[in-house]
């Protein structure tokens, strides 16, 4: 059984690596963000303390082999294509690492994770501010495959730094998105969730005359792609789905007032048709049989 201590492992790899029957490297990318490449000659079995100074957060993914890890009184098996999130500051772990083990893995302090990722960070964020965080996602292909080109990249010394740099920053990208998404649903922290609500709001200020995309993204703070990720999250609809859901309702109550022609100029079509055509889609009738059934 063989003991270390993470920092000295990573500070020195080459002496603990020997030692361990490990073939090692480790790439320092910016202060506060490393990589590393770890695959095993032989069958090792080793304790290591995940020292409280400079703690990182590591996200790692396991290429080849299976691991079994033991900490805190629990036992884990990580099979080949695992993503690993963790932060353990303090924590001692038991590992055995067979010999067709080969892991690819990025340090980074929480720091500089926050920096990097903005509010993409905030679901790690609340764990890492509690002091431990662990979770092993098994689905994630397109973080599966940037850290097969990660590994490639580190395994070339001739790889061009910032080609390196480029890879190592898109495996963290996917491998946050694959944290976020680990429990089925879109992780939204509170501060997106209270402009996701005021984007609601405005969409539907005025149905006849709806705001762009764009316009919603710029007047809320939030960018598209969070936009409208953050609505299906939050409100189990599409931007444009939900909207059209609460302008036909309202046509619908307007119908129970109003002719067909005037429901359909104040929800803002300027062809009947194409209003009949949505109405239809909505529920099933057209709108002149829906007030057909008011008016009878």
């Amino acid at each position: 059984m063989h003991e270390f201590r993470s920092t000295d492992f990573f500070r020195d790899p080459s002496a603990s690596a020997a030692r361990l029957g490990l073939d090692v490297k480790i790439v320092h990318l910016q202060p506060g963000l490393m990589v590393s490449l770890v695959a095993s000659r032989a069958d090792a079995d080793i304790v290591a303390h995940a020292h409280n100074d400079h703690a990182c957060v590591h996200c790692s993914c396991l290429l080849q082999g299976s691991i079994g890890v033991t900490f805190s009184g629990q036992d884990v098996r990580l099979n080949a294509g695992t993503l690993l999130t963790s932060y353990a500051p303090d924590e001692w772990f038991r590992m055995h690492l067979p010999r067709d083990h080969r892991n690819v893995e990025i340090m980074v302090t929480p720091e500089v994770l926050a920096t990097l990722a903005g509010d993409d960070y905030d679901p790690i964020g609340d764990e890492v501010h509690r002091g431990f965080c662990m979770r092993g996602h098994g689905d994630g292909r397109r973080a599966q495959d940037a850290a097969a080109r990660l590994a490639r990249l580190i395994d070339d010394d001739r790889s061009p730094r910032l080609l390196l740099h480029a890879a190592a920053l898109e495996f963290l990208a996917w491998h946050i998105e694959t944290y976020r998404t680990a429990d089925g649903c879109e992780a939204v922290s509170l501060r997106d969730r209270k402009r996701l609500m005021a984007a609601r709001e405005r969409l539907l200020r005025d149905l006849s005359n709806p705001p762009t995309i764009a316009e919603l993204a710029r007047e809320t703070g939030l960018n598209q792609f969070k936009l409208k990720r953050g609505f299906k999250a939050v409100f189990g609809h599409s931007i444009y789905a939900l909207f059209q859901r609460e302008r036909m309702d309202r046509a619908r109550e307007l119908l129970q007032r109003h002719g067909v022609t005037e429901t359909a100029m104040m929800m803002g079509y300027s062809n009947v048709s194409h209003f009949g055509a949505a109405f239809r889609k909505q529920f099933g009738v057209l709108p002149r049989e829906a007030r057909r059934g008011v008016l009878e």
